[in-house]
């Protein structure tokens, strides 16, 4: 490809997978030993709420020129990333990532079962922002980071501060916060805000956090 951008090459790939594709896709979820049904109502949800590829805008030739005269891509490394979005790589990245948060989920007869509630109480619970609850393909979801067998009630400390922290956040977003060893979090070494707050760490840390960051 130059630099003036030249017609795009025609796709070697078919929009709808082939049966091959699907009996592969469904024997992988089957392998989870999951809720089949609601992975793959999640991964659905997520993929049509994407726009299709053909509705993207596309980049002009001056676009593109100036990406390569800024040496950001040279141009083979531009057509292989064109070629790797238009085949839907940023699609499967995204329904990867979602795929990920979703398995660190539990349903609600799970959480209900693990604290020894019922379902109604659970629910109450999480309305009164004592419990974390994620909407996710028409399910009412409960992130297992909150959950914790070595602590006063199986939940997390300052489980109730926390939430209110973190309420208007993506809740995926919050998931990949929650598992990952911060620089402003250290006793014997780095911890994640699970690992910190086990510890006995202060809430005000996750707040000095969260103002620090963009989020989605």
């Amino acid at each position: 490809m130059d630099e003036t951008g030249g017609q795009p090459r025609p796709r070697p790939w078919q929009a709808q997978p082939s049966a091959d594709a699907i009996a592969a896709f469904i024997d992988a979820v089957g392998r989870l030993n999951a809720d089949g049904d609601f992975i793959v109502r999640a991964l659905t949800d997520q993929l049509r709420a994407e726009r299709p590829i053909a509705d993207q805008d596309a980049l002009t030739p001056q676009e593109v020129g100036y990406l390569i005269r800024s040496k950001a891509f040279t141009p083979e490394s531009f057509e292989a990333t064109s070629i790797e979005v238009a085949r839907g790589g940023l699609l499967a990245s995204v329904a990867s990532t979602l795929l990920t948060s979703v398995l660190q989920t539990v349903s609600a007869s799970e959480a209900a079962a693990f604290l020894h509630m019922d379902e109604e109480s659970l629910f109450a619970a999480a309305d009164r922002g004592e419990l974390y609850m994620v909407d996710v393909a028409q399910s009412r979801r409960f992130p297992s980071w909150q959950f914790s067998l070595s602590s006063p009630g199986k939940l997390l400390p300052h489980l109730t501060e926390i939430i209110d922290i973190v309420k208007d956040k993506g809740w995926m977003s919050v998931s990949a916060l929650m598992a990952t060893p911060q620089s402003t979090m250290v006793t014997d070494g780095q911890h994640s805000p699970v690992e910190w707050f086990s510890r006995g760490g202060d809430v005000e840390a996750l707040a000095r956090i969260i103002e620090g960051q963009k989020w989605r």
